[in-house]
């Protein structure tokens, strides 16, 4: 990492040069950490919300009126209520899909770069729940090959090497195929349509790098999880231990 007074120097070089404008409130973006939003959107709370604490155990939702498990090993586990049939031994993310969050996600969608902010964010999330995201193998979830080759890259295979470079997981972005070229998830999809949708996408083409194996699943956005459950159970019927999920966001409440 570039020496403070470094950074302050470049930073306003860049600014000078190459005026950013924060694609949350439209003001200046005046560190290139920061990537595409200001550093006021990413430390306002009311703008860009980390979920750090009140999760549900299992799938990572905000709770507050949750059921506790009294039978957790150590302390008892707050669980929501809604995920029991969930495939995903445990799911998190780093925050509410808003905000600077909803920003850096739509921009990795078109540019493979994620800024220094948000790796330091997606980091700290996975530290603070690495008993929940146990793993050795670190999967991004595909893109359908017609896709990727529009797009020129997949963005979760972007967050897994950051994944697999911080925390020595073994990154495998190949066993796993997205076989079913599924149409993009619209607004105003219910879940059973985006659960449709997504059935037998995935396909496990080396099943013996996945068999015995914890795997942790990486993608951008949890919506429904239709898409993160689709794949953690072709990853389940390859012989995988356990599967976990992390992503940079989740929308709303669920």
């Amino acid at each position: 990492m570039l020496p403070r007074a470094l950074r302050n120097i470049r930073d306003g070089l860049l600014g000078l040069a190459y005026p950013e404008q924060c694609r949350v409130c439209g003001g200046a973006v005046e560190s290139w950490d920061d990537g595409v939003a200001c550093a006021e959107c990413w430390d306002d709370p009311n703008v860009t919300k980390l979920l750090k604490e009140s999760l549900c155990a299992k799938c990572g939702v905000p709770v507050s009126n949750a059921i506790v498990d009294v039978q957790a090993a150590t302390r008892p586990a707050r669980l929501c209520g809604m995920c029991a049939t969930l495939p995903l031994t445990s799911a998190r993310a780093c925050g509410v899909y808003a905000g600077a969050l909803e920003a850096s996600v739509l921009f990795l969608k078109v540019t493979p770069h994620i800024c220094p902010r948000l790796r330091e964010i997606i980091c700290h999330t996975l530290s603070d729940h690495r008993q929940a995201l146990a793993g050795d193998v670190v999967v991004p979830v595909p893109l359908h090959r017609l896709r990727e080759r529009q797009r020129g890259f997949n963005q979760a295979a972007i967050i897994a090497r950051l994944i697999s470079r911080e925390f020595s997981f073994r990154l495998d972005d190949r066993s796993m195929l997205r076989t079913k070229p599924t149409e993009r998830h619209r607004t105003g999809m219910d879940a059973a349509d985006r659960a449709q949708s997504v059935e037998r996408a995935f396909e496990v083409a080396r099943p013996r790098l996945i068999d015995g194996a914890s795997v942790l699943v990486v993608d951008d956005v949890y919506t429904t999880g239709s898409t993160l459950c689709a794949a953690a159970l072709s990853l389940i019927e390859a012989g995988a231990r356990q599967v976990t999920a992390l992503t940079i966001a989740r929308v709303g409440d669920r």
